[in-house]
């Protein structure tokens, strides 16, 4: 039988992805419908394949925070105010397992590290300040302050796993504010629509990616040694 390589599922995702962000850029529909729901299972499936292959069991906490994404990814799509904040609810709670995995292992620890989180909640107040009233204006204001309050601090403890993973968050943080940049109704970004889904994928990709690798160097548990009974 042949075995379903990581290669062949990061292909998959990256196809679809790019397809995806084309859509995106010329705000076809029908495009977005078809392609968003197979973004985040693609990416489920290249995380269990990397692990296998690294002879390691794939977390399934890292699963959870796919499901919930692509459960975030749906509900979105549905328009309107009550699916933005459930959708925001949805990735509040797919970004708080990537901040609490990544605060767990302990490496954010070492002093230096909350220098990304001062850094990251500076940013994250400013772009509130900044598209504050638009948000009010849109009645998310709140939920929206809450939210970005939890993407800087996973964007900053995720810089506790090394430059790919600590990018990864930094995108993640990134295509959101560019989805407030929209609900506000503030200065045009060209192109938003296909940066934000852009930044989103790549930033997902890298956390997986380096979830995989961290995982497989883990050390393995000790094997349990088999009791010997001893005849009197």
């Amino acid at each position: 039988m042949v075995m379903f390589r990581s290669r062949h599922a990061a292909v998959l995702y990256a196809a679809a992805g790019a397809v995806h962000v084309a859509g995106a850029a010329v705000h076809n529909d029908l495009v977005d419908d078809l392609t968003k729901p197979l973004l985040m299972p693609l990416l489920a499936l290249y995380a269990v394949a990397a692990h296998r292959e690294r002879g390691a069991r794939v977390d399934r906490r890292l699963l959870l925070s796919l499901a919930f994404a692509w459960a975030g990814d749906v509900t979105l799509e549905l328009g309107g105010t009550v699916a933005l904040i459930v959708g925001m609810l949805f990735f509040a709670v797919a970004y708080g397992i990537y901040a609490a995995e990544f605060i767990r292992t302990g490496a954010f620890r070492r002093r230096r590290r909350w220098l990304y989180l001062a850094g990251y909640g500076a940013a994250a107040t400013g772009a509130l300040a900044w598209l504050w009233p638009g948000l009010h204006a849109q009645g998310v204001a709140w939920p929206m302050a809450g939210y970005a309050a939890l993407m800087a601090l996973m964007a900053a403890t995720s810089t506790a796993w090394g430059r790919r993973v600590g990018v990864g968050g930094g995108l993640l943080l990134v295509s959101d504010t560019l989805i407030g940049v929209g609900l506000a109704g503030a200065a045009g970004v060209p192109g938003r629509a296909a940066l934000v889904m852009a930044t989103y994928l790549l930033g997902q990709a890298m956390i997986v990616a380096g979830w995989a690798a961290r995982t497989a160097r883990q050390p393995a548990p000790p094997a349990s040694r088999p009791a010997v009974l001893v005849a009197a």
